[in-house]
Parts: structure tokens; C-alpha cells; sequence
């Protein structure tokens, strides 16, 4: 049986890594993510070295980082010299680009692009030459050296990029909010994109990011989830995404971001409740994007997404909901798929 991850991600004050990647270990979590902006972290990279030598199980997961601001031949000699002093732990994520893309100023990248780099960051990290034109690239100072491979992880809402993830991605993030209906299209573009692609559902891991609220009853909860999840929201209001094939919930807030999404407030916990992008987001909207509630509710909720095929959960909750969900909604879970 699949066994069940669950892992958590997030913006980091500079240095601290290994303490947050330590503490999430010790509280039984099965994945770390170190998320990707300049502007609102230290390099995702350098914390990443300093965890894979303070911990011993947990697995590093970088970004999603993107081909916009890094070269794939850039990531591939950030991501391999932590898969070896980790001892195979490294999860290479990768997306188009959001907020990280967006500070510098630029654009998320075309799909038919996001395609060509993944596949160079592919034979980067399998220690492959690369064919850059009449340049031929490889990783020359890793010749001599011996690693496992590195899961390619890819992060995505829209149809286009779900389905170039069930083509290429060995692990397939998905950030289309916890709605039954909604996620079952999602899976089904999985299952047709392995199908046509003629690759088996076992050689890929299908997880979700959740916006989560561990609180006292629902109401408090969804309070909660519209602060969070406008973010979630906001990465599927892209151009290039069809508003008007969404879902009504769905369009009523994407509609709104699409032009008026403010970075400035893109980090929960630390942006006001009140701003503008929470404010695009209703109460319905938070039942459908993300899951809340006493842990017993989060338990059947999450439950009923495992019961669907969903091998992994990412969340980013705060602290002390991070410990109750670790106490009280894991193991409870893990009985699912023991």
C-alpha cells in the first residue's frame, strides 16, 4: 500500500533551516519545503544544505523553484550536492512561476517552455549532457561523483500544466483547493495524461497543498481559510487560464485576483486578516478551497481525499496548528493506508 506523506512549507526568516526542517522532523513530518522568493527568503538552496545536515529522515523539498529566474543547469547544481550529503532526501519542486517571478519584475513562463527547461533539468540531475543550441552542457564537476536520482516535483492548478506534470513529474503537486468535484477533474487529467503518455499510475505520487485551519469550531475556521486562501486562488487566475471553464466558486474570486492580486500581502500569518485579496474571498469560497475545522473534521475531510488517491498533503498552517494536526490528524490518517 501507498504509504501517506505529509509535509510542510513556507517563507523562513534567514538561518533557520535546519531548526524549522529539525522541528517538523521531530514532530513526525515526512516532508520539509523551503519556498522560492528573493525578495521574502534567504536562497531556498543554502537552507536546504544547512537542514540536510541537521536532520535524518525528513525529506528537503526546494521551491517550487522556476525556470524564469533559474537556469535548469542552475538548479541542477543547487539541487545535487544536497541529494548527496542528505542521503537521497532532496524533492527537486518546480513550477511555472508566481510570486518569485513576479518580484523580479517578469512573467510566469509558457507551458511549451516550462516543458523544454523541465526536460533539461531532467538530464541535468541524471548527470546527461544537455543541447543548448550548437553548446553542449553537462554538469562537469559532478563526473565523478555518484547519486540517486532526484524526484522531479511539479506544482500546479491549470489543465495544461496538470496534464504536462502526468506526462514528466515523477511527484505532482496539486494546488486546486480540496473540493471533491474539483479535484476529481484534476485526477482525471492525470489518469488521461498517463494514459496517453503510457506511464503507470504507481511510478507517480499525487499530493495536494491544503490551506488548513486547525480551530475550535468551523465559522473560526473559515475566518481563517479566506486569509489563506487567496494565494491558492490567485495561482489559478493566470492569462493563460480559461476563467470561464472554472467552477462558479472558483471564478467569482479568480475573476477578481486576475488583475488585482496584491504581492504585498501574499504571506499569511503576517499580512493584516483584512486586505485586498482576502477580500475577494467569501465563506463558501474558504469551505471549498481549503479545510477547516477541529482535528475530528480535518481527519474525515482528509480522509475523503486519501480515499480519492492522494498520496501526500503539504500545508503551511501556523505553529500551534501545526502541532495538533502532527498529534492528532497524521496518525489518525496514517491508519488509512496502514
Amino acid at each position: 500500500m501507498r504509504q501517506l506523506e505529509f509535509g510542510l512549507t513556507g517563507f523562513y526568516p534567514a538561518f533557520e533551516g535546519a531548526k524549522r526542517a529539525r522541528l517538523a522532523e521531530d514532530m513526525g513530518f515526512d516532508i520539509h519545503g523551503f519556498s522560492e522568493n528573493h525578495s521574502r527568503a534567504a536562497d531556498c538552496f543554502g537552507e536546504m544544505r544547512d537542514a540536510a545536515r541537521h536532520t535524518s529522515r525528513i525529506k528537503l523539498a526546494c521551491g517550487p523553484v522556476n525556470f524564469v529566474t533559474r537556469n535548469p543547469g542552475v538548479i541542477a547544481a543547487a539541487v545535487l550536492p544536497v541529494q548527496i550529503i542528505s542521503a537521497s532526501r532532496v524533492i527537486c519542486n518546480v513550477a511555472s512561476g508566481d510570486s518569485a517571478v513576479a518580484a523580479a519584475g517578469l512573467k510566469p513562463q509558457p507551458i511549451a517552455d516550462f516543458e523544454r527547461d523541465l526536460g533539461y533539468l531532467r538530464n541535468y540531475l541524471d548527470g546527461k549532457e544537455v543541447t543548448l543550441g550548437t553548446k553542449v552542457s553537462r554538469l562537469e564537476w559532478a563526473a565523478n561523483l555518484s547519486w540517486d536520482s532526484v524526484p522531479l516535483q511539479v506544482s500546479c492548478s491549470g489543465p495544461k500544466s496538470i496534464a504536462l506534470a502526468a506526462r514528466k513529474a515523477d511527484r505532482i503537486c496539486l494546488g486546486v483547493g480540496t473540493n471533491i468535484e474539483h479535484l476529481r477533474w484534476a485526477l482525471k487529467i492525470i489518469d488521461d495524461g498517463l494514459v496517453d503518455s503510457g506511464r503507470d499510475r504507481n511510478v507517480v505520487r499525487v499530493g495536494l497543498f491544503v490551506p488548513l485551519a486547525i480551530a475550535p469550531d468551523r465559522q473560526a475556521a473559515r475566518a481563517l481559510l479566506r486569509e489563506r486562501g487567496s494565494a491558492w486562488a490567485h495561482m489559478q487566475s493566470g492569462r493563460g487560464i480559461d476563467l470561464s471553464q472554472q467552477p462558479a466558486v472558483l471564478r467569482k474570486v479568480t475573476s477578481v485576483l486576475r488583475d488585482n492580486y496584491d504581492y504585498s500581502f501574499h504571506r499569511p500569518g503576517i499580512a493584516p486578516g483584512q486586505n485586498p485579496n482576502s477580500a475577494a474571498c467569501d465563506d463558501e469560497f474558504a469551505d471549498w478551497i481549503g479545510v477547516g475545522g477541529p482535528p475530528s473534521y480535518v481527519v474525515d475531510r482528509l480522509g475523503e481525499l486519501v480515499e480519492m488517491g492522494i498520496d501526500f498533503f503539504i500545508t503551511s498552517a501556523a505553529s500551534a496548528e501545526r502541532e495538533a494536526f502532527a498529534a492528532h490528524v497524521m496518525p489518525a490518517l496514517r491508519k488509512l493506508r496502514s
